[in-house]
């Protein structure tokens, strides 16, 4: 950005600028320096999964549980989250609590890693 005698500002290049001193005019053209490229560093690879296909129980809706799970109706999924709400710090410990809700197979749930607590 460059503002010229008339007070106007104009965008130029590095390229178009020629140094200027008040007592010497024009001075001749500086090149500018020329600066390497770094080499790009390589982004590491994933550790964790990007998706996780796990639901998380003690952050998910009723309605989040009956779509995630398969096998839990809505009223099965709103259980679910009373029986959290009235748990102490409104969490779920383990999941041996989860056995508190019948007609969930809670070992075949676990067993394909479909659900966890956090």
């Amino acid at each position: 950005m460059v503002r010229d005698a008339g007070g106007a500002i104009t965008y130029m290049s590095l390229e178009q600028l020629v140094p200027y001193d008040r007592e010497k005019g024009r001075l001749a053209k500086v090149t500018a320096p020329q600066i390497a490229p770094e080499p790009e560093e390589k982004a590491p690879e994933a550790v964790v999964p990007i998706e996780d296909r796990r639901l998380n129980l003690n952050a998910a809706t009723a309605e989040q549980i009956q779509k995630r799970l398969p096998g839990v109706g809505y009223s099965t999924a709103k259980k679910i989250v009373e029986l959290r709400m009235s748990l102490s710090g409104e969490r779920f410990a383990n999941l041996k609590q989860l056995e508190n809700i019948p007609r969930v197979n809670w070992e075949q749930l676990i067993e394909e890693d479909l659900i966890f607590i956090s």
